[in-house]
């Protein structure tokens, strides 16, 4: 098996994408000066990789694979709230710019113990990210680090959401996943959520 630490071109490149993304939604949601965006850019991609870690070390734990993909619809989206934010001038801020798809293949999971539900092993995976994800906001709070623990919980919360709908013009988000296999931890994750954006905006 090749090692979930090894990314594909193609998950290279929907991380840039994403970074990208996030890192104007994020600019405009602040209405920072333009000489500010590649450090937004960087804060961008520590998120991202933050996520990242946290579900590939699970998958490698499960054999598993996990292709990071650009969400082109979430991330349409995601621009429009930055450009509503850059002409009004409000704090709009979406962030739905990437997906991830799982998957594993049989002939690897020959001879081993591996639980046959998949819903759950997708609950892993993208609790793993979510995990990380919570670790980076809460080291960043901890150290006072203001814009990073600002980015790094709102990009939590709006993967925590449960959006899988033609209607709603985003990808298949983390959010679905933990719904589908456990509503209770669903609330509680997205409950931590809100007291750490409170913390953190207030």
């Amino acid at each position: 098996m090749i090692s979930s630490f090894h990314p594909t071109t193609e998950d290279v490149q929907s991380f840039a994408v994403a970074s990208v993304v996030v890192a104007i939604c994020f600019w405009a949601f602040k209405s920072a000066g333009w000489t500010e965006l590649p450090y937004y850019l960087l804060l961008a991609g520590l998120t991202i990789i933050s996520r990242e870690i946290g579900q590939r070390m699970v998958a490698q734990w499960m054999d598993a694979y996990i292709d990071l993909k650009t969400s082109v619809e979430g991330s349409a989206t995601s621009l429009f709230g930055a450009f509503l934010a850059l002409i009004t001038g409000l704090p709009i801020i979406l962030l739905f710019p990437l997906t991830s798809s799982f998957s594993g293949r049989k002939y690897e999971h020959w001879g081993k113990s591996i639980d046959a539900i998949w819903a759950k092993r997708q609950y892993w995976l993208t609790m793993g990210g979510l995990t990380t994800l919570f670790a980076a906001w809460y080291v960043a709070y901890l150290f006072e680090q203001q814009l990073l623990a600002e980015v790094t919980i709102l990009f939590m919360f709006f993967q925590l959401l449960p959006f899988n709908y033609e209607a709603i013009p985003t990808s298949k988000l983390d959010g679905v996943y933990i719904l589908l296999w456990s509503g209770f931890t669903w609330l509680t994750v997205m409950g931590i959520t809100l007291i750490a954006l409170v913390l953190t905006f207030f």
